[in-house]
């Protein structure tokens, strides 16, 4: 029953990452393709918020090989959160019967990422990519 469950975490994980691995290739994608914006030339001297489809530097983690290695099965989601510095985004949730599984993840710069899978509130799995 305990491999089931190991196993079904991992095609859990392995099938959040590929959704969000189409998505980030995706974005690429599209930023080739859009042709770089020219300078507007107006009169108005204030300045408008600009948007951009990458995370801000200010929404995204201090992700560090480090860290990640310091993070243990059965911590909870505050302990991870102390680890890292900031709050994870949850990507998934389920809840079959008693077991409540959540998936959180955290961005960091270039592309690098820390997903935590939490089985009733523990930590149970973790997995990373582009750490240093």
């Amino acid at each position: 029953m305990k491999n089931l469950l190991n196993l079904g975490f991992v095609v859990l994980l392995l099938v959040v990452l590929g959704c969000n691995c189409q998505k980030k290739l995706q974005d690429i994608a599209d930023q080739s393709k859009s042709p770089s914006p020219t300078p507007a030339t107006s009169s108005n001297t204030s300045s408008s918020p600009t948007t951009s489809s990458t995370p801000s530097t200010s929404t995204l983690a201090d992700l560090t090989k480090a860290k990640y290695d310091q993070l243990k099965n059965g911590m909870t989601y505050q302990e991870v959160v102390d680890i890292l510095g900031k709050e994870g985004e949850e990507t998934s949730s389920s809840e079959v019967g008693k077991t409540k599984i959540r998936t959180m993840k955290w961005q960091g710069e270039k592309y690098a990422y820390i997903f935590v899978n939490f089985t009733n509130d523990k930590m149970s799995f973790k997995s990373q990519a582009n750490l240093k």
